[in-house]
């Protein structure tokens, strides 16, 4: 447990540093293609199309002595396999589509079809890490990768590599390293006699991990609709601009995970009959960690006035997109486990399509209608809400909740939006601590029957 919170706390420090330092000491350019990569090698993932999630599933039971060796074996050659041949497709499509791009994004582009097999490859043995409970050495690679990345801001800074080019090639290094790393740790899987192809049922691994894969993108997709629209539809400077708010959104989203995770534990252990008392315990807590940790935005807003005044024009940005920050938490560790919880995996499945669709639309009506990227982030923010009113209404119907259940949450969350947008254009030191204050007297009027429930639970644990 220790080497899996150090190493993520440690990614949260390298990402705000990283977060920081590289918009400073490179130009907007350089950093808007370097974001390109970014938002696009993000959806690496997609490309070995659930296969890792269907082996997570059907052998997450496992030790690694249990696995069957030829088996894996022959998992490992067709992962290979599977991420060259996605390599020459997408090779081929930036081929074609090249010459209708500027030459820096197709650079920016190259590097995201380079690296897709090298996170994959290394996705793939380390969630047989995971999963054998091999917990340790797992750690030891995402140690490992984030020294690397804090070891190229210095570089940057010490040599003066002010060229994303050359931050590319870098991380193109470290991840073809890590991945190396990932397949010595898993050598007994990787060397040796293996079974036919044929034989080991991958279209059935793919099919049934494809949408467990496609509900774990879905807060990611909305929130990479938004800047694939800005990328696209203006120019690199609102990119920049939109994709630097963006990257700050990202690392809260990371710590509130990694909070959350936290309190999660004590909450889900629970009988089938108290799943309706405990859907809106878990929402009602998860709201105030949520409520509390957008303060993070007048830290976020003190340190570009400081220190990054030419990013001062993504400060607009920052705040409205902070307001997801609520329902992207409400929707991922409670919505999203209660639907694995009661097995409504199509609900789930018809949920993801819609948010992805309203969001589509959103976006689509924010820039006909304003032709300004500030409403996109506005249209990503109603997309978010849309989409958790949508799915808590599931739930209160499914678990029976009364009125009662979800009034008082939803007031809560409406009145400590509405506390820090009016604050969005007071001086951030002043409207941190008027927002601390207002947020502890809302969650102490709306919860202060959960907060004692939640402080008994953890004593008795």
């Amino acid at each position: 447990m220790l080497m899996v919170v150090s190493s993520n706390v440690l990614t949260i420090l390298v990402s705000l540093f990283t977060g920081f330092i590289l918009p400073k000491e490179l130009s907007i350019e350089d950093y808007a293609y370097y974001r390109v990569y970014v938002l696009y090698i993000a959806y690496a993932g997609f490309f070995h199309f659930g296969f890792v999630n269907g082996i997570y599933l059907k052998y997450g039971n496992l030790d690694v002595d249990q696995i069957p060796k030829k088996i894996f074996r022959t998992y490992s050659y067709f992962m290979v396999l599977m991420q060259a041949l996605a390599v020459v497709g997408l090779s081929a499509i930036l081929f074609a589509g090249g010459f209708f791009m500027e030459a820096d994004k197709v650079i920016a582009f190259a590097f995201v079809v380079i690296n897709i097999p090298l996170i994959n490859v290394k996705w793939f043995y380390s969630s047989i890490n995971q999963f054998t409970k091999r917990f340790v050495i797992d750690s030891y690679v995402t140690f490992l990768q984030n020294i690397l990345n804090l070891a190229m801001v210095l570089f940057v800074i010490l040599f003066g590599w002010y060229d994303y080019k050359i931050l590319l090639v870098i991380l193109t290094v470290c991840n073809l390293l890590c991945m190396v790393i990932a397949m010595g740790q898993n050598k007994q899987i990787l060397w040796g006699r293996r079974e036919p192809l044929g034989e080991v049922g991958i279209p059935a691994l793919i099919k049934s991990g494809f949408f467990l894969m496609l509900s774990e993108f879905i807060g990611l997709i909305i929130l990479g609709i938004d800047s694939m629209f800005v990328d696209n539809l203006f120019g690199q400077t609102d990119f920049a601009m939109y994709s630097f708010a963006v990257s700050v959104i990202a690392v809260i989203y990371t710590l509130i995970t990694v909070v959350s995770n936290l309190v999660y534990p004590y909450l889900v252990r629970v009988s089938e009959e108290k799943y309706a008392e405990y859907y809106g315990l878990m929402s009602d807590v998860l709201v105030v960690v949520s409520m509390f940790s957008m303060l993070a935005f007048y830290v976020a807003e003190f340190a570009i006035l400081q220190w990054l005044g030419k990013f001062t024009p993504s400060i607009s940005v920052i705040a409205i997109l902070f307001g997801t920050i609520v329902f992207r938490t409400l929707i991922t560790l409670v919505c999203g486990n209660y639907f694995k919880v009661l097995k409504m995996i199509k609900a789930y499945t018809e949920n993801n399509v819609f948010a992805i669709a309203i969001s589509f639309v959103l976006n689509v009506a924010a820039y006909l209608l304003f032709h300004d990227y500030t409403y996109i982030a506005v249209a990503s923010l109603l997309s978010f809400i849309i989409w958790y009113v949508v799915t808590d209404r599931i739930f209160i119907r499914q678990l029976q909740i009364s009125v009662r259940g979800y009034a008082v949450r939803y007031i809560c969350i409406l009145a400590s939006l509405v506390l820090f947008y009016v604050l969005k254009d007071v001086e951030p030191i002043r409207a941190f601590f008027i927002y601390f204050a207002g947020c502890a007297i809302i969650s102490l009027l709306c919860f202060h029957k959960q907060m004692k429930k939640v402080i008994s639970l953890v004593r008795a644990r």
